[in-house]
């Protein structure tokens, strides 16, 4: 005697539900609230943050007012003519800046899925992704693209999953 179970949910469906879960947690605990507005720092080789911004460091809040200068990827090697490779901007629970950097890659997507494991004890302000022939002595937003807080696409722990941007629920009284 066999039996048959009625399949409700097909492997995608889990997959995605179980994807948006961890992008949910990763943004809630690791993430800022609000758009930081990264953009070029004065000094060239630097970005800055152009807003105050509001998120977590494993859950706990912290603020980081607008600054210039905060992240300095002038020491950062080249990309070549065929290079992508993407940087978490970090703040940490003193708001002390940081950042880290994926692998090189050979597409701007792929080095969003090529950067290293958030760092739970930091939050994450942005994402920097160096195109191709990137000089990091020179201003570096028309040589990349910026995001704020964490892209679609980007790695998330483990390996397996990349990040969606969590679904917004609305509750509407009936």
């Amino acid at each position: 005697m066999a039996l048959t179970f009625r399949k409700f949910f097909g492997k995608t469906l889990i997959f995605q539900m179980v994807q948006q879960l961890l992008s949910l947690h990763y943004r809630t605990l690791f993430s800022t609230f609000g758009s930081p507005a990264i953009g070029n720092g004065t000094t060239a080789g630097r970005l800055r943050t152009t807003a105050s911004t509001t998120g977590r460091v494993a859950g706990v809040e912290v603020t980081k007012a607008s600054t210039d200068d905060l992240w300095n990827l002038s020491g950062e090697t080249a990309t070549t003519a065929s290079q992508f490779r993407a940087y978490w901007l970090y703040i940490n629970a003193a708001g002390a800046a940081s950042f880290a950097a994926g692998t090189n890659a050979a597409s701007a997507a792929a080095a969003l899925a090529a950067l290293p494991s958030i760092a739970e004890d930091k939050c994450v302000l942005g994402v920097y992704v160096a195109g191709v022939s990137t000089n990091f002595a020179n201003a570096l937003a028309a040589q990349g693209t910026i995001y704020n807080g964490i892209p679609e696409g980007a790695a998330l722990p483990g390996g397996v999953f990349t990040y969606s941007a969590p679904q917004q629920i609305s509750l509407v009284a009936a």
